[in-house]
C-alpha cells in the first residue's frame, strides 16, 4: 500500500494536522514503537498518524535543513522496525517506505492507520546493554493526547477497551455501494490537490488496486466495496442508498 501523501505535503502541514505527525531524528524502537501504538490504537478516531524518521523536531515541527537517513542505515532500520512491530499486540503492521525528500536526502516514512484489532499493547520500554535493544516482558497500552504519547487514565483504558473489535463506522464497507460507484475524476482531483505522488499512476493502475493503495476499499478481490466515508468525496452519491450510523 502507498502512502497517501507526498513527503513535502506531510512536512508542510498543510493537509495532516500536527498532532497527527511525529518527527524523529533516528529510529529508536522504546520511543516509535509507543508512538506506532498509540495511532494504532487511535482513540479519538483521528485516522492514525505518521513518523517521519530523519527530521528533527523543533516545537512539534520540522526543523530546517532536514538531515534525512543515511542510504547505508536503511535497511537496517527497516528489518528492526518490522522486528520491533512484532512485539505489538495483537498483530499490527504499519505502512513503511523509504522516500526521497531531494536528491540527496532519504527519509523514512511510518504511516499507522487506525487498527481494526484495537486495544493494542506493545512493551513499556526496552533497555540497552551492550547490543541490540531489548524490550521489557510488561507490555501496556498506549494512545494519543494532542501531540504526546502518554499511557491512558484509567477512564481513557475504559475507553479503549469499549473500542476493541469494533472497526470504526468510517474505515467499514459500504454493502449498498460498488466499487463502480467511485468516480475517478474526483479521485484523480484529489490526489492532485493533496500532492500525491499516485496521481501520476493513476491513468496507468488498475482501479481496484489504486483504490487500495489509497485505502478507500477493501481488499478481497472477491468482494470490492468502498470503505463508508468515501460516499460523499468520490461517490455518485445519489446512486447510493444512505446507511444507517450504528
Amino acid at each position: 500500500m502507498a502512502l497517501p501523501t507526498n513527503i513535502h505535503t506531510l512536512l508542510s502541514g498543510n493537509v495532516v494536522e500536527w498532532a497527527r505527525i511525529e518527527f524523529k531524528e533516528s529510529w529508536r524502537p522504546e520511543a516509535s514503537l509507543k508512538t506506532i501504538t498509540a495511532f494504532a490504537n487511535d482513540l479519538d478516531n483521528w485516522g492514525g498518524g505518521y513518523i517521519i524518521l530523519g527530521v528533527e523536531e523543533e516545537n512539534g515541527m520540522p526543523k530546517y535543513p532536514i538531515k534525512g537517513v543515511k542510504l547505508s542505515e536503511i535497511d537496517n532500520i527497516m528489518k528492526d522496525l518490522l522486528n520491533k512491530c512484532k512485539l505489538i499486540s495483537p498483530d499490527y503492521l504499519p505502512i513503511v517506505e523509504p522516500v526521497d525528500y531531494d536528491d540527496h536526502t532519504k527519509l523514512i516514512v511510518i504511516w499507522c492507520p487506525g487498527g481494526v484489532l484495537r486495544s493494542y499493547r506493545s512493551p513499556a520500554d526496552f533497555t540497552y546493554d551492550k547490543g541490540p535493544a531489548k524490550p521489557s516482558k510488561d507490555t501496556v497500552y498506549w494512545i494519543r493526547k494532542m501531540a504526546s504519547t502518554v499511557r491512558p487514565s484509567e477512564q481513557e483504558t475504559t475507553e479503549l477497551f469499549s473500542l476493541s473489535n469494533q472497526v470504526p463506522f468510517d474505515d467499514r464497507i459500504c454493502h449498498q455501494a460498488d466499487i463502480t460507484d467511485l468516480n475517478i475524476t474526483l479521485i484523480k482531483a484529489y490526489l492532485k490537490e493533496i500532492g500525491s505522488d499516485l496521481v501520476n499512476d493513476v491513468d496507468k493502475m488498475d482501479f481496484n488496486q489504486l483504490c487500495m493503495k489509497m485505502d478507500i476499499s477493501n481488499s478481497m478481490p472477491e468482494y470490492m466495496k468502498p470503505k463508508n466515508c468515501l460516499k460523499n468525496f468520490f461517490c455518485l452519491c445519489e446512486k447510493i442508498p444512505q446507511q444507517t450510523h450504528r
